[in-house]
């Protein structure tokens, strides 16, 4: 008897298992939808504790929604295009960091061995720059380091044998990251004097490049006309629409280290446009 009823019992929970799937999948979607929307990106793993859905629940979703075209699908979650071509749209901090980790990751591996011991070097508030901080304190080189960005700082702090200095300017902390901008952030860098400066970028079109706030656009520009070298840190997804507030034009770089998946129509225009010199991770 308690066999027969354990097994009446799975066919139940199975047929109500099924209906639910029925029944909730067009509702499910509407809430990934806005989350998205609220966020602008999201990883697999948030959407899935959100929704409290399995993982792999969540990834058909987004390829349907992909596939209607309400959504991009990128490594390890998905992006909302209705926010893609908004000029002054920035995603949390939490949201650059999961996206194109691998090519952030390659990035970073080869930026660190430009360096040299001795060298004064500024690391730009970027996700992808962060990964040059983690390459360092894998390799480490005797540098002194300057940032803007406190949780890069305590990277690079755990250095071995306290090889690298580092110096973090005053100012005030972003909403929804760890960077430090404002007007005294910016004065410090306008009176600093640098080996090489590492910097990421929201957008590169053409030889523009362009961010989403003005606040950090200023501070950028004052980064880059702070170094003797300036290494721009981008990965495939930044080519394309402009921001809403110019940096500079890709001649004031020296360097650009960018991942395979680059279009290559817009690494020859640089490379016609500028003399930038462009490494391939």
């Amino acid at each position: 008897m308690p066999v027969r009823y354990s097994a009446v019992r799975r066919r139940s929970q199975k047929k109500l298992g099924r209906e639910q799937g029925q029944k909730i999948p067009a509702q499910r979607r509407a809430e990934l939808l806005a989350l998205l929307r609220e966020r602008g990106a999201a990883p697999i793993s948030d959407l899935s504790v959100a929704l409290q859905a399995s993982e792999s629940t969540v990834r058909r979703d987004l390829d349907h929604l992909d596939a209607e075209g309400l959504v991009r699908r990128t490594h390890g979650g998905a992006i909302i295009l209705g926010m893609t071509g908004r000029t002054t749209f920035e995603p949390l901090f939490a949201d650059r960091r999961w996206h194109n980790p691998d090519e952030k990751a390659r990035i970073g591996r080869l930026a660190a061995t430009l360096l040299e011991d001795g060298q004064s070097v500024l690391f730009d508030s970027s996700s992808t720059v962060l990964s040059v901080a983690e390459a360092i304190v894998q390799h480490p080189v005797k540098i002194t380091a300057v940032t803007n960005d406190v949780n890069l700082a305590s990277v690079l702090a755990l250095a071995s044998d306290g090889m690298t200095n580092i110096v973090v300017p005053s100012g005030e902390i972003r909403s929804g990251s760890f960077t430090l901008l404002g007007s005294s952030t910016k004065s410090f860098f306008e009176r600093l004097h640098v080996d090489v400066a590492f910097v990421g970028i929201h957008a590169i079109t053409g030889s523009l490049l362009t961010e989403g706030g003005l606040d950090i656009a200023e501070v950028k520009r004052a980064i880059i006309h702070t170094a003797e070298r300036v290494v721009l840190l981008a990965d495939h997804s930044k080519f394309g629409p402009p921001a809403f507030f110019e940096v500079a034009r890709a001649d004031a770089v020296h360097d650009l280290i960018t991942d395979r998946d680059a279009p290559q129509d817009a690494l020859d225009a640089l490379r016609a446009e500028a003399s930038t010199r462009i490494h391939l991770a």
